[in-house]
């Protein structure tokens, strides 16, 4: 028993085919369907948008919209959204919004058999080292461009200043009922900060300099304890002999000799 198939329609999707460009025999199904629901989305206009499931990886917006141009008439926007796990998987779902009516209809009236090429002489799409190259060029911004930039952070960042300067003189100004001023124990960064004493200076590199001294391993491999305790030993008949020598020059330098 044999059984017939509506091989343009799947559910509620009609179904066309997509290739990268003529030379590939392999195609890839689409699924499309008009996007109508309870609540329209203004971006998604009722009677001119085209909701497509199934979009390769290798497909872009540009790529898109060319094909959907060529066979069905101007189009205003071509929209990518991820699926309900917010998870890529290469495959894309869209919006497509023509420019009419007309567009719509004629998307939905194609041939089940009917391809769309993406890759073609007046639409080249670019893959491989060249798509990586031209997507570095666009990422790379100019010197006006940052110099604009960095002059509106700094223009931005100079207003922050000056008014969290003017708020803190003005509290500092503000007098209450009571003849109380409010002082403030709000400590000043930057070119407002206060240069720094010798002193001060002095006692952040000693506590530096302890820190260093901490963190060396002294004595801690077995020859070190043995030169350790020789050089120790040495200092000591150093300074035995230091003491026999004083005394000594004490003993004859002594005025009073009982003996």
């Amino acid at each position: 028993m044999k059984m017939n198939v509506d091989k343009k329609k799947i559910g509620n999707f009609n179904t066309i085919w997509i290739r990268f460009d003529a030379t590939n025999s392999d195609r890839h199904q689409l699924f499309i369907k008009e996007h109508s629901v309870k609540k329209q989305e203004p971006e998604y206009p009722r009677g001119q948008t085209l909701f497509v499931l199934n979009i390769p990886p290798y497909a872009d917006v540009d790529s898109i919209k060319n094909a959907f141009t060529e066979s069905c008439g101007p189009i205003k926007s071509v929209t990518f959204v991820k699926n309900a796990n917010n998870v890529d998987l290469g495959f894309k779902n869209g919006y497509i919004v023509f420019a009419r009516e007309l567009g719509l209809q004629k998307a939905l009236s194609l041939n089940e058999r009917h391809t769309l090429t993406l890759n073609t002489s007046s639409t080249p799409i670019l893959t491989g080292i060249a798509k990586w190259c031209k997507n570095y060029n666009e990422s790379i911004m100019g010197e006006s461009e940052i110099k604009k930039l960095i002059d509106n952070y700094m223009n931005e960042y100079d207003k922050k200043v000056e008014k969290d300067l003017r708020d803190e003189k003005m509290i500092q100004e503000t007098v209450d009922n009571d003849g109380w001023t409010t002082i403030t124990g709000k400590k000043k960064r930057g070119q407002y900060a206060p240069a720094r004493k010798e002193s001060t200076i002095q006692k952040v590199q000693y506590k530096e300099e302890e820190k260093k001294h901490k963190k060396q391993l002294l004595n801690f491999y077995t020859f070190q304890i043995r030169e350790a305790k020789k050089q120790n030993l040495a200092e000591l008949r150093k300074k035995f002999e230091l003491d026999k020598k004083k005394l000594e020059q004490i003993k004859t330098v002594r005025k009073f000799k009982p003996f």
